[in-house]
């Protein structure tokens, strides 16, 4: 039934299994979503199909690190959505570019402070830095 979504999430460069697709083949088998799934409590509306529920399940069983969740994204919706697969999608970002992006997010004492961190301190400090921002 969903063998193309498979070999779609396969050809995105995704580390997935055939375990881990069976598992979760076996997952929808068990009603953990749609109609087969627990009723919803108080005022929520009845449950059915839904993409959203699909897509967390299947980005939940088979991707196992969130650093594929972009090119799972890039999948789901290529498949699920009709949206044309992006070329060479694992390109590296240029560096270049990604400087100027900084210069634009941060403020100069904090880059100040990145220029003069060892590079492992430089990517623990903008991961929270990103982390902050997203809040």
């Amino acid at each position: 039934m969903l063998i193309d979504f498979f070999y779609s999430l396969r050809s995105a460069k995704l580390p997935v299994s055939v375990k881990e697709f069976l598992t979760l083949l076996e997952a929808l088998k068990a009603g953990v979503v749609g109609p087969n799934s627990p009723e919803p409590q108080g005022d929520a509306e009845a449950t059915g199909y839904k993409i959203d529920d699909f897509y967390y399940l299947s980005r939940t069983t088979p991707v196992k690190d969130e650093k594929h969740y972009e090119k799972f994204d890039r999948a789901f919706g290529a498949y699920f959505k009709g949206k044309e697969m992006v070329a060479n999608i694992n390109k590296e970002v240029p560096v270049e570019w990604l400087r100027k992006n900084l210069e634009l997010n941060l403020r100069p004492e904090e880059l100040d402070k990145i220029q003069n961190m060892r590079c492992a301190e430089r990517t623990s400090t903008l991961k929270s830095n990103n982390a902050k921002r997203s809040r």
